[in-house]
């Protein structure tokens, strides 16, 4: 328990009440400061007596937070005790910001409250929130007493996704590509993956009789469609090559194809340079992971993009490849060159404008122009060696997940 500032003038004024009304032999000054010690006194038994039997529930929506769409924070309290609660102050901390800051009327017995502030969503990382404080007072407003309701917790928000189009890879000569682990079901294909009951607009050829007659309802097969092409896409992390909002632009744009790549059908494969690794994505769970870490990851001084081109381009051959890069440096076009011998096509994202004149097959992607018109020209001739990617302003997809409870 503390006082207030009300509270403080109030002790400020009993000493001089005291001080005055000894000093000039006042009677009715030390009534006047023994009115003001009652007031403490009862503003003091008040602040410590009051007893809260709250539950708090804290919710983050939508579930996965992204750079650019409104995001909030729903905070519930369930009073659990029969008697009103005094008003609450309630004050959330909130990284980047100066914190939520909320006052709740008293909330009756056995009864519910809900309030709700927004979260700041302007750049993409680790988003602390908390700890969450409830401040209760006197209705005298003289003392105050600070409950701890909740510790700090963390948010991811993850980078924007733009809407691309769907990218289908050539099949080039990638002898793994048809056969990674199923990832996706579908209602036709060329192989069996498992029953599934009927839903309506299923094909009636695809009902399996047999399996349907010995349960209460019609089934299904449900194939897996091949996939004979594979998307390579390689984030370029060297920090010399970004100012800080072209490298969000690269992050940006490497998810987003990412996703279009998913969407197609292929086998996936993600790589940055500086890692030495390449992550094979066989399913929606290993996406969203990338995309876990790409809320988080950060240009390097050490890596070369070069020698992970040459270093893709030995492992993993055929279909196709792309390169999302600030300004490339002077070996990067000899190293594409190689790679476009070995790759169907090859797609290169510029995220960063000035520097040296990008070739003619290279998209600009400096923030000045759309990125879904620039792709969808980019992979409408899927036969072209010499295609890229890129383009501009982001459109956000409404995607999801992330939240936070207690």
């Amino acid at each position: 328990m503390r006082f207030t500032r009300a509270g403080i003038g109030l002790l400020v004024v009993i000493g001089l009440c005291l001080a005055l009304g000894r000093t000039f032999g006042v009677p009715e000054l030390f009534l006047l400061a023994g009115m003001g010690f009652v007031a403490l006194i009862v503003a003091i038994v008040a602040t410590l007596s009051a007893r809260l039997e709250l539950s708090v529930l804290r919710v983050a929506s939508p579930n996965r937070l992204r750079v650019g769409t409104p995001a909030r924070v729903d905070l519930s309290l369930q009073n659990q005790s029969r008697r009103r609660t005094p008003v609450l102050h309630l004050r959330d901390e909130v990284q980047n910001s100066s914190g939520a800051s909320l006052i709740l009327a008293p909330i009756r017995g056995k009864e519910a409250a809900k309030v709700a502030y927004r979260l700041p969503t302007q750049q993409r990382g680790v988003l602390s929130i908390g700890p969450l404080d409830l401040r209760i007072g006197d209705p005298l407003g003289l003392t105050t007493s600070l409950i701890r309701a909740s510790d700090q917790v963390s948010l991811v928000v993850h980078t924007e996704l733009v809407d691309l189009g769907v990218l289908h890879s050539t099949a080039g000569n990638d002898p793994t590509a048809d056969q990674q682990p199923i990832r996706t079901l579908a209602s036709g294909g060329d192989e069996f993956f498992a029953l599934r009951p009927y839903v309506v607009g299923d094909e009636l050829r695809r009902v399996h009789w047999r399996a349907s007659a010995r349960s209460d309802e019609l089934v299904v097969k449900q194939e897996e469609r091949p996939r004979t092409g594979r998307v390579t896409v390689i984030l370029d992390r060297r920090s010399e090559s970004y100012s800080d909002a072209g490298f969000e632009r690269a992050v940006s744009a490497t998810l987003s194809v990412l996703y279009a790549g998913w969407r197609g059908d292929d086998a996936l494969r993600y790589v940055t340079s500086g890692s030495g690794t390449f992550a094979d994505i066989r399913s929606r769970a290993e996406l969203d992971a990338i995309d876990e870490q790409l809320a988080i990851v950060q240009p390097t001084q050490s890596a070369s993009l070069v020698r992970t081109i040459d270093e893709t381009t030995r492992i993993g051959r055929g279909g196709t490849l792309v390169v999302i890069t600030g300004q490339p440096g002077s070996e990067f076009e000899a190293s594409l060159a190689l790679a476009r011998r070995t790759y169907g096509q090859v797609i290169t994202v510029i995220c960063e404008s000035g520097g040296s004149t990008p070739s003619a097959d290279w998209i600009l992607h400096d923030g000045a122009s759309s990125l879904p018109h620039a792709w969808s020209k980019a992979v409408a001739s899927p036969t072209t060696s010499r295609g890229s990617v890129a383009g501009a302003s982001a459109y956000p997809v409404r995607s999801s997940r992330a939240g936070v409870q207690r």
